[in-house]
Parts: structure tokens; C-alpha cells; sequence
């Protein structure tokens, strides 16, 4: 595993294939004081190899901090050279004789595990990291009243065209400042170049620090009495045509674009006030292109709202791709209306209730609207077969309603989603003149 620090935020490929242990010296509170050079993992690829591959190397901390005894434990793939080639760089590195805890190192074992990247591959690289301002733009409300700096850990996919998505948070310190939250509202500004295995881009993941240092008492108090918001319910947003339609003229020949809008909310829920706050690559047009598209958008607000959101502000992403092109996809909306409980009681199937089965599932693909309704819906699978639960499916996706704008930034319309739908713990009512049990014969 290899880290890409840039000030503040850093990200943690994680590797396919690598063993969990790979971290050991850092889990037995032992660090390296040395490691080998990019330069020198890429020299030391096996000559016959013709694929990446990884190896896992155990050693004994030996005089000084170097490493002695050390064995392959793992190599994959198997027999190309991969684990001699590790072996090879062990003289590159150095433990300090001194753990975490100020306890000797020597004579204690040590792992550490390398990548080879065959000729024309590539992990993926920060395109476009977070700035000071960016950090300080989404610094958590509740941290400058407790005057507090902290750190977020995030886990996200990064797709073949390099957008952060389906990001989650894996830690916050201190915990209940809203931290992690604030690190969820950069991922849509990130962009990485793709991992690329054997010339085609794959997607992968990586996990993403990031520290907010010297930022608690730094000029935040205009912002103590506002709250930023993020992918909030919205009433309206633009449709992908409109999207596309987009487009700059100055982006030709590019593969995608990015942006992000700060803006404030009118009491409608119009946006207003709108700033680009984020763009990439820079002078072609993309926040430009953003700014023109704010008008469609609206926030559902509620009755109680309308005199609080002059206190809000809301951060929109916007992914750009040229006329046509492929790459959208929807892999966890934001259902922002959805069946209740009596809902589905009322939609339970009449056949399954005529069977006497109380739990069943429904599964029905369906065509997302602009407004983020799910229309066209047609059965896909049931379980139980034959007992109308695919049905009664359909008549449960036709009340939802998901987010018509995605938090990395895309529109959802047009998307066919696969939509499982389960009916569990109904009580089945007996029918009038069901015959009674028989009582127990009376005792004398």
C-alpha cells in the first residue's frame, strides 16, 4: 500500500489482493524509518513477468533497524518473481529501534507488502485535491463552537473516468462534530486518474484522510449562525438533456468535466446567489456551464422552513461528460418518499393472503423520471413464485420518489434501476364463518 500526501489530505489505495496484514509494522507499533524509492519498485520488476502483481515479505528487525531472515509470504500472482523481487528491496528498508511506545524493535518481526506495476499500468493519482479554502469552505459548524480542529476517514470508489463516488464514512475525531459529514462534502470535488490494468481502466477503491488543522480559530465566527447543507430533497433539477445540452463549446475534446456551486436558497427553494467554488479543468467552461443550469434547480421546503433558509446554504456538484457518452450509473439513491408500513399492508398481495404466507418479495425494474419517479415498471423476479408479489411491487414503486439529483452530481433520469421490494409480518385476518377449533370436552 502506498500513501499520496498533499497537505492535509492524503489517500490510501487499497490494493486488490493484498493481505491484511501488510500494515504489521504500523499494528505492532513499529515504523519505518526507510522504505524503497517509486524509482526502485519499478526497476526492480521481474524481467519475465508481464502483468502487476504483489508480494508480502516477513522479517526479524535486526542491529540498527535493518531487516534480516526475511521470507515471502504471499505472491500473486505465483511463480512470475514477484516475491524474489520483494525480497530483493528488503536492504531498502529501516525500522527505528525505538517502537511507539519507546520499547526496543530489534529481534521483533516486522511484514511489508509491495506492488509491481507491469509497464502501462497505473494507480490512481490525485487530479484534483482539496485546497485550504475548500477545507475551510465545509469546517463543521459545532467544531468552531467547540473551537475544535479534527480529522475524517473516507472510503470511496473511484470510477474508470476518476469521480469519487459512493463514498462512506470510516471514522471522525473528535466523534459528533460533524467531521465526517464535512469529508463526505469534498468527495464530489475530488478527481483521480483511473487505475489502469492492462491498458483499460478498472475501478478500485481508496481511502482518503483528512485533517483539518489550525482551522478552529481562524475567522470562522460569520459562519457560527449558518449551516451548510448537502444533497438536500429536491423538488426540481435539471434533466440529463439539459445536462448535455450543457456542454461548453471550449470543452472540446475533453472526456468529462466537474463543478460545484455554493449557493444560498431563495424561500421558494430556487437557489441564489450561486458561486463556483470548484472546477476542473480549469478555463474550459465547466462552472460557467454549472451557473446556467442553477435556475432548474429547487429545494423542497418544508411549511416550517421557509424563514430558516436565509440562514442555508448548499453545496451542488455537477459531473459533465460530452453528448451522448456513456459512464452514469445509479448504485445507491436517495429515496427521499417511500412506502410506510400501512402502504405495504394495503399493497400486500390478495393471493398470498389466500395461501396463508405472511413474507414474500417483489422485484421490478423500472425507468426513473425527472421528477425521480419510477415509471414503466415491469416484474422482474418473485418469491414466492405465483403468489402476485411482483405485482403488488409495482403498485409499491409507483408511490416512491428518489432524489432527482445525485450527490456526485449527475441527473437520475432516464436510469433503469432493479428495485426489490419485501413484504414481511403481515397478520392474516380469518374469514367470516371460518369454523371455530373445538373446544376441550368439559371436565367433571
Amino acid at each position: 500500500m502506498s500513501f499520496i500526501r498533499f497537505g492535509s489530505v492524503a489517500a490510501l489505495l487499497v490494493l486488490a489482493g493484498l493481505p491484511t496484514s501488510s500494515n504489521a509494522a504500523e499494528e505492532g507499533r513499529l515504523v519505518f524509518a526507510a522504505r524503497p524509492k517509486a524509482s526502485e519498485i519499478k526497476a526492480a520488476f521481474p524481467a519475465g513477468a508481464t502483468v502487476t502483481g504483489d508480494a508480502e515479505v516477513e522479517c526479524v528487525v535486526a542491529d540498527k533497524g535493518a531487516l534480516a531472515d526475511c521470507k515471502v509470504l504471499s505472491e500473486y500472482p505465483m511463480n512470475r518473481g514477484f516475491g524474489a523481487a520483494a525480497l530483493g528491496l528488503a536492504d531498502r528498508y529501516k525500522v527505528k529501534v525505538k517502537d511507539e511506545a519507546g520499547a526496543s524493535s530489534i529481534g521483533r518481526k516486522v511484514s511489508y507488502s509491495l506492488e509491481f506495476l507491469a509497464p502501462g499500468d497505473a494507480n490512481p493519482n490525485w487530479v484534483r485535491k482539496p485546497t485550504g479554502q475548500d477545507l475551510a469552505g465545509v469546517f463543521p459548524v459545532a467544531a468552531v463552537k467547540a473551537g475544535k480542529d479534527g480529522r475524517a476517514v473516507i472510503r470511496c470508489r473511484v470510477t474508470t473516468e476518476g469521480f469519487l463516488d459512493r463514498c462512506a464514512v470510516l471514522s471522525e475525531s473528535p466523534a459528533g462534530l460533524g467531521f465526517g459529514h464535512s469529508a463526505l462534502a469534498l468527495a464530489p470535488q475530488f478527481l483521480m486518474s483511473p487505475k489502469i490494468r492492462a491498458g483499460q481502466r478498472v475501478e478500485t477503491e481508496v481511502t482518503v484522510p483528512i485533517n483539518w488543522a489550525g482551522l478552529a480559530e481562524g475567522g470562522f465566527a460569520s459562519v457560527s449562525k449558518e449551516r451548510l447543507i448537502l444533497d438536500p430533497p429536491w423538488k426540481s433539477a435539471p434533466s440529463l438533456a439539459q445536462v448535455e445540452a450543457a456542454w461548453p463549446k471550449a470543452a472540446a475534446g475533453e472526456d468529462n468535466g466537474q463543478a460545484a456551486l455554493r449557493c444560498g436558497i431563495k424561500e421558494s427553494g430556487a437557489l441564489d446567489d450561486c458561486e463556483v467554488i470548484s472546477e476542473l479543468p480549469k478555463g474550459k467552461g465547466f462552472g460557467k456551464a454549472a451557473l446556467g443550469l442553477a435556475d432548474h434547480f429547487k429545494v423542497s421546503i418544508g411549511p416550517g422552513d421557509a424563514k430558516m433558509v436565509k440562514l442555508i446554504h448548499v453545496d451542488v456538484p455537477f459531473r459533465f461528460r460530452p453528448p451522448g457518452a456513456t459512464g452514469r450509473q445509479l448504485t445507491k439513491p436517495r429515496w427521499i418518499q417511500m412506502a410506510d408500513a400501512e402502504g405495504l399492508a394495503m399493497a400486500f398481495p390478495q393471493a398470498a393472503r389466500k395461501a396463508g404466507v405472511k413474507n414474500g418479495l417483489g422485484v421490478v425494474s423500472c425507468t426513473v423520471t425527472i421528477e425521480g419517479r419510477l415509471a414503466d415498471c415491469e416484474a422482474a423476479r418473485e418469491e414466492p413464485a405465483g403468489l402476485d408479489f411482483a405485482a403488488s411491487a409495482m403498485i409499491v414503486a409507483g408511490s416512491m420518489r428518489m432524489n432527482p439529483w445525485t450527490k456526485e452530481g449527475d441527473p437520475v433520469d432516464g436510469q433503469r434501476i432493479r428495485l426489490p421490494i419485501r413484504f414481511e409480518g403481515v397478520e392474516l385476518e380469518e374469514e367470516e364463518g371460518a369454523a371455530e377449533a373445538p373446544t376441550a370436552a368439559a371436565k367433571p
